[in-house]
């Protein structure tokens, strides 16, 4: 049966889209870099359809097929083999290379993908990651939110035999054509860069633990200061990985949502201590709650350790949902 349709706004809220509600009555809203696709037939009135039938259960996180019982548009990743025109572009929007395909028809469709993200700051509400008409495909291989290598395989076996409509609205043309003239030293930096989920300096969970006992639901698995998030191939600083830097605890905060430290940070590194200096607030989530966000640590009011307490931390990238601290593990990971 049909979802039945719940209202669409079409005006914009603090410049920001609204879609409409999911079942549970959560807001959901565009994002700045919005990816709603309108190729394949998607509207806002066949997301806020969709919307209105997906019950979040108040998820971080969901990535839901909605099917329908009638054609709703257009399906534009296709199979591909070794007769077709494929190449390899740059996305709008994209940090990796995405294959497309050129003189192929689009697959009736009679379903929609739409994934989401909870919103934090505002209460009841969700972002739109994507949205588009399809069915359920894995990743692109160079996601960074891929965890684990068996996914990351996964990923490429799929993308090696499908790929989407050759649509030049959608292709990023300078960057497609940087990616196509790189060398193969920048190709490989790229790769990395595609790959890298954030750069850090990572303490031992063990020994920061024992240190300062994580008092909310959810501890993080790898602690960490957070150089860059999504960093570019310059902010990689490839030849300062595994190197140490001194760690120094100079506050603690928590809110009930967020529980972390403030900290200062010395490294004898030029190039890590250059970074973590234009750090605003440099500090370590030691816990967060069910409806926060280790990236809300930095909100924290911190206040002041009666002594500082020094950590060390080492310099790494977390790829595949671990740090790596070496060339060899990133290029040859386990």
């Amino acid at each position: 049966m049909e979802p039945k349709s719940s209202k669409t706004e079409m005006v914009t809220s603090a410049e920001t889209l609204v879609f409409g509600q999911t079942k549970d009555g959560k807001t959901v809203h565009d994002r700045g870099n919005s990816h709603f696709h309108t190729e394949g037939g998607m509207t806002t009135e066949l997301l806020g359809s969709a919307l209105s039938i997906i019950d979040t259960k108040d998820r971080g996180f969901i990535a839901e097929q909605v099917d329908f019982d009638r054609q709703v548009g257009e399906q534009t990743c296709v199979p591909v083999n070794k007769n077709d025109e494929v190449v390899t572009v740059i996305r709008k929007n994209r940090s990796g290379p995405t294959p497309m395909v050129k003189n192929r028809e689009p697959i009736p469709c009679d379903s929609v993908i739409v994934i989401l993200s909870k919103d934090y700051d505002i209460e009841n509400s969700y972002t739109l990651v994507t949205s588009f008409v399809g069915k359920h495909s894995p990743r692109e291989p160079w996601d960074p939110s891929i965890e684990t290598i068996e996914e990351q395989e996964e990923c490429q076996k799929f993308w090696d035999t499908h790929a989407l409509l050759f649509n030049e609205d959608l292709v990023d043309i300078e960057r497609t054509e940087a990616f196509a003239n790189m060398t193969d030293e920048e190709r490989r930096v790229e790769n990395i860069r595609e790959r890298t989920f954030y750069s850090g300096l990572f303490v031992d969970h063990d020994g920061l633990y024992g240190m300062f006992a994580p008092t909310l639901k959810n501890s993080v698995e790898s602690p960490h200061v957070t150089t860059n998030f999504a960093p570019t191939a310059e902010q990689l600083h490839l030849g300062s990985l595994g190197s140490n830097a001194k760690i120094i605890a100079i506050g603690y905060g928590n809110n009930g949502k967020n529980e972390g430290l403030l900290v200062r940070i010395e490294s004898d590194d030029p190039e890590i201590q250059k970074a973590c200096d234009t750090l605003e607030c440099p500090h370590i989530t030691l816990s967060y709650s069910d409806d926060s966000h280790p990236m809300y640590t930095n909100k924290l009011e911190f206040t002041s350790l009666e002594n500082s307490v020094e950590i060390t931390g080492a310099y790494g990238l977390y790829i595949q949902g671990k740090p790596v601290f070496n060339m060899e593990k990133i290029e040859k990971p386990e």
